[in-house]
């Protein structure tokens, strides 16, 4: 155990009560005492730590560590300002501190002697413990801690202990003495001080009041007054009424002590003597009647009364004032007299009062719906007509409603509406704008705009709100909302100007089409897009139409940014405003660029078409002669095998009637009034077997390039499509005037995009079979490329060709879905590029069948209108083996038929015939013997071809001119078709 560390021998207690003595004398607070003891005891008697605990008191729940003094030792020690929980093992501490006059010493070998709350931080061996007295207060509690050994604490420091605490314990019992003694000095001093500002305030204020103050002695009016009540008078105003000289007697005893500066000039007094001395002057009758309502109240023993009334001043002029008395507490008997001046606040209530009205007034007949509602509560307070009309209720309904029921469910939910935003919180005199849909009493949403204000009435927030029904300028502006996206979305270009022509809007459309935007042309004046392909004058015309407030149609040959020239239709409509002045016109513009070239493609089919109208007008009566020349040229042949001349003759009419044939077949084909024989078909065959014919013709100078992808296939009428081929060489071969040319053929498969199509021809989006034939010719000049596709237009001369070629190839390549486009350069040559929808290579191949005439054995029924027609077919049949019955007139045919139906075999029949047609004798036929086969030839028919016909159910079609090969096979097909199957 270590040694004490306070010597007992030495003077050094001597010296520490001295130094103690100076401390504990010096003038200082309390606080401030008790922490430099707490310091000094941990100096004196060097324990580790030494604390201040308060209150010392066991029956609190807690306590706090007031001051507190540790060594270096010990940085993490300090817990000043902790609040402690009191346990029982504190209480019993505080207690027992209570209690005894020495202080109480724990020591503990193990540790933590006790209390782990109050522990935590360090180990405590030792510690002294000693409870300070204090008067007018609890106690507190000083400790010392000795933490690093359990420390044996001495008599002598025991006993020093115990001294210095009850010393520390009295000086700060002195001290707080001391300073509640010159608290209640300096609070008596205060007091004083206070009561002389107190009087001098009172005379300033009264001197100084801009109120009329008078300071009056009553007490012979509280005397006579007194005596009044002793003789028996219980009601002074009965009194007064009964004794009229009474009220002057009593009202006299008053005496006016003093009066400020604000009386005199309230009553226009020169000084304080006219004021007193001249008193009934300023009296008028209400004067009078209300001093003696003053007299009956002070009688009642009222202290305080204020009443209005009027009077005069001295130099004649009139107040409205309100007199307040007040008698004053204590024994001098003496009353505050203050009158106010209330003549401008009553001409102001006047008026507020005229100015209510008239906003009454301006509410009722207001054309928008006027609501007031409390701010707080937001409960309707009032409302005016229109208020009714808009919303359906009555004010008497409005009137209490909460204004969130006018709101539609979304509003309530999204905003609230604006009177949350005029709450008391809020900002007075506050603006909102807002808009919402108002709920309607029979259950309407109507679109309102509302604005509110807020202002306080008598101390009360309120919220007015101007509802204004948006209707119908939300329908106007959905009308507009319209026009504006029709002008921007139209296809027609729109431009604005005013009168002097300078461009304030173009739309979309414009720009589109001129390449100009808005800012490119916005101040210019349409000039800017003039070609210079129009007079001046026919632009004044329209100036004149124009201002002379007339609308104007024309149209324009304008020029694109790009420099491209378009042509447009216009019409140029005035704009007026209010006042009937022309302040801009409106321009509305279609391109007509690609209207000029449809109309040129319509005149253009228009042609092909009238030459189909023709061709198929002449191709049938055509077809039956051709029919007739062949076919009776083809027997006569079979007359002259010993006459070598006239069989040559012969031959060469065959041969004038098969390219008359040819002609007829090139004019329907172009027309697109030709049936085809469609099938799979590997295009490259055709191409080779027609330029290996087109070879033998062509000159040696002339060479022919192939450049052919085999593998691709069409679906085509392979005699169709090697027509083309030779068309188009043929027109090339045409062209070529050099010494050496060559003529190149190529074909490859290709895919054709949804735009590219459309540019080339109107083509579906897919794979195609790009067929091109080059030469090195002359070239086309863009005129005649334009019309080279016209049925009989020909650069060449008259007896060089018949114009249908390339017509033919237009037609036949349209009608099987493909495109055919022409490049030229004069000079250097053409290219013609065909392009056929692709096929897979899985379909079947086109096969032909050879032909050949063959026999047969029947009764035959034949009709036709052309007697040469009737004698060929007769002659073939009874060649071929049959038993031909003709006839020219099908009444008689028919007739024939009825009289022996079972009698024929087949029925050969034209079409185009009059009395019955053919397909009405068909029909007539069938009716009656509906197995008996029918073969139908026709010179040409627009309603019945190869499929109607099937699907009709004619057995057979035959177009003519055919041969007698042709004839005998369709019939020998016909027959054989209507024999009954094989059982077997």
């Amino acid at each position: 155990m270590k040694e004490s560390h306070l010597s007992e021998t030495d003077n050094s207690i001597l010296a520490i009560l001295n130094h103690l003595a100076e401390l504990f004398s010096l003038d200082m607070d309390p606080p401030k005492l008790m922490a430099l003891a707490v310091e000094e005891f941990q100096k004196i008697f060097k324990a580790d730590r030494v604390w201040l605990v308060y209150p010392c008191d066991p029956e609190t729940p807690e306590c706090r560590v007031c001051h507190e003094a540790t060594s270096s030792e010990y940085d993490g020690l300090p817990c000043l300002n902790d609040r402690m929980q009191v346990g029982p093992e504190r209480a019993e501490l505080f207690r027992n501190s209570l209690a005894s006059r020495e202080p109480i010493v724990q020591i503990s070998d193990k540790g933590k002697p006790s209390e782990a709350e109050f522990s935590e931080r360090c180990t405590i061996r030792s510690r002294m413990s000693m409870a300070l007295e204090m008067k007018n207060d609890r106690s507190w509690l000083m400790e010392l801690h000795q933490c690093d050994h359990p420390r044996q604490w001495t008599e002598s420091e025991i006993a020093l202990f115990r001294y210095v605490g009850q010393r520390l314990s009295e000086a700060y019992n002195s001290r707080t003495i001391l300073n509640t003694i010159r608290r209640d000095i300096v609070k008596r001093q205060r007091i004083e001080a206070e009561l002389t500002r107190s009087e001098h305030r009172f005379r300033s204020f009264f001197s100084h009041s801009s109120v009329s103050l008078w300071l009056v002695d009553i007490s012979r009016f509280i005397n006579k007054l007194t005596e009044l009540r002793r003789s028996g008078i219980t009601d002074l105003n009965t009194y007064f009424s009964e004794n009229p000289e009474a009220f002057t007697g009593i009202w006299g005893t008053l005496s006016v002590v003093d009066v400020n500066r604000a009386t005199l000039q309230l009553f226009e007094s020169n000084d304080e003597e006219q004021l007193l001395h001249g008193l009934d002057q300023l009296y008028t009758t209400w004067t009078v009647d209300a001093l003696k309502s003053i007299c009956s109240a002070l009688f009642k023993g009222l202290e305080h009364v204020s009443l209005e009334t009027e009077c005069k001043t001295f130099r004649g002029g009139h107040l409205d004032i309100i007199i307040n008395i007040d008698v004053l507490p204590g024994d001098e008997f003496l009353a505050l007299f203050s009158i106010i001046d209330f003549s401008q606040q009553k001409m102001l209530e006047a008026t507020l009062r005229e100015s209510r009205e008239q906003y009454k007034k301006l509410i009722e007949t207001a054309n928008d719906a006027i609501l007031i509602a409390d701010s707080e509560s937001g409960i309707i307070i009032d409302a005016n007509r229109k208020a009714e009309e808009l919303t359906g209720f009555t004010r008497k309904q409005l009137v209490g409603m909460h204004q969130s029921q006018l709101h539609s469910p979304t509003d309530r939910r999204s905003k609230d509406n604006i009177f949350k935003r005029h709450s008391p919180s809020g900002r007075e005199d506050r603006r909102d704008i807002a808009e919402i849909h108002l709920l309607r009493a029979d259950g309407r949403h109507i679109p309102v705009e509302i604005s509110s204000s807020t202002t306080v009435v008598g101390g009360r927030k309120i919220v007015q709100g101007i509802f204004r029904d948006l209707s119908a300028r939300l329908e106007g502006e959905e009308h507009r909302r319209l026009l504006a996206t029709a002008i921007e979305q139209t296809d027609d270009m729109i431009m604005i100007t005013d009168t002097d022509g300078r461009i304030s809007y173009v739309n979309p459309a414009f720009e589109k089409v001129s390449g100009y935007t808005l800012p490119d042309v916005f101040g210019q004046t349409p000039k800017m897009l003039a070609s210079g392909r129009q007079d001046k004058s026919y632009f004044r015309v329209m100036w004149d139409t124009l201002t002379d407030g007339e609308v104007w149609h024309g149209n324009f040959i304008n020029k694109k940014k790009d420099g491209t020239v378009y042509e447009e239709d216009a019409i140029i409509t005035p704009v007026r405003d209010h006042t009937g002045q022309i302040n801009n016109y409106v321009a509305v513009k279609r391109d007509k660029t690609e209207q000029l070239s449809l109309e040129k493609q319509v005149r253009q089919a228009q042609k092909m078409q009238a030459i189909g109208t023709l061709a198929g007008g002449i191709a049938h009566d055509f077809n039956n002669i051709l029919t007739a020349i062949m076919g009776f040229s083809e027997l006569s042949l079979l007359h002259c095998k010993d006459n070598p001349l006239l069989e040559n003759n012969i031959q060469e009419v065959i041969r004038g009637a098969e390219r008359a044939g040819k002609l007829i077949n090139q004019i329907l084909t172009f027309s697109r009034q030709t049936e085809k024989n469609v099938a799979a078909l590997r295009l490259s065959i055709v191409i080779k077997e027609a330029l290996k014919l087109l070879r033998a013709s062509l000159p040696a100078n002339i060479e022919i390039i192939i450049d052919i992808d085999s593998d691709v296939m069409v679906r085509a009428d392979p005699t169709q499509m090697h027509q083309v081929i030779m068309n188009l060489c043929t027109n090339a071969y045409q062209a070529i005037t050099a010494e050496k040319g060559w003529i190149k053929v190529s074909m490859k498969s290709i895919f054709i995009a949804g735009r590219e199509g459309v540019e080339l021809g109107n083509l579906s989006r897919g794979k195609y079979v790009s067929l091109s034939v080059k030469d090195n010719g002359i070239g086309i000049s863009a005129e005649v490329l334009a019309r080279i596709f016209e049925p009989y237009f020909t650069t060449r001369d008259q007896h060089e060709g018949t114009g249908l070629g390339l017509s033919v190839v237009h037609g036949i390549v349209n009608d099987h879905g493909g495109a055919v486009t022409v490049t030229s350069v004069v000079g250097e040559g053409s290219c013609f590029t065909v392009y056929l929808p692709e096929i897979s290579s899985g379909e079947s191949l086109y096969g032909q069948r050879k032909q050949q005439l063959l026999t047969g054995e029947g009764r035959v029924l034949v009709v036709d209108d052309e007697q040469q027609i009737v004698d060929y077919e007769v002659e073939v049949l009874r060649r071929t083996g049959y038993e031909p019955v003709g006839f020219t007139n099908s009444l008689k045919a028919l007739e024939t038929f009825l009289a022996d139906p079972d009698g024929f075999d087949l029925v050969v029949t034209d079409m185009a015939m009059p009395n019955v047609t053919g397909l009405q004798l068909f029909r007539k036929i069938r009716k009656i013997r509906p197995s008996l086969p029918v073969l139908l030839c026709t010179g040409y028919s627009e309603h019945v071809t190869v499929e109607s016909s099937h699907e009709m159910g004619i057995d057979g079609y035959l177009a003519k001119p055919f041969t007698a090969e042709q004839f005998a096979e369709e019939i020998n097909k016909v027959l054989k078709s209507a024999e009954p199957d094989d059982p077997e």
